[in-house]
């Protein structure tokens, strides 16, 4: 994926570019799970972006406490957020990924539906690290 059209700023990071003006198409403030996909989506379409994030970490509550998916019906859950739990799918394709357990130990329960779905390719329950 290229992302060489979003420039990603934490807080401190504003007040040292302040010297330095930056241009871009749009300009997305907030670092929650559905500012990096609007970002991420926008560079997509060729738009140049800046994602403008006062938290310690990308991606809101996924990467940073929940890693566990209320994903109920995972039919309707399409688009950027699919591709999202394909990745962590294939990052726990790693055993090096499995650092607290085994993966034959882990025991594959969602809520209303499997933790990992290897016929799908996605996980839903995940380590916010990983996110």
């Amino acid at each position: 994926m290229k992302q060489r059209n979003i420039l990603i700023f934490s807080a401190l990071l504003i007040v040292g570019c302040a010297q330095r003006p930056h241009r871009a198409s749009l300009i997305v403030y907030g670092g929650t799970s559905a500012g990096v996909a609007a970002a991420v989506q926008a560079a997509r379409m060729g738009e140049t972006v800046i994602l403008v994030s006062p938290d310690q970490h990308l991606g809101g509550l996924s990467s940073s406490g929940l890693g566990w998916t209320d994903a109920g019906r995972t039919g309707a859950v399409g688009g950027l957020a699919r591709e999202f739990y394909r990745r962590i799918y294939r990052h726990y394709q790693d055993e090096t990924a499995w650092r607290w357990q085994r993966r034959e130990d882990f025991t594959n329960v969602g809520q209303g539906t499997q933790a990992i779905d290897d016929t799908e390719g996605v996980m839903w329950v995940f380590e916010p690290h990983a996110a």
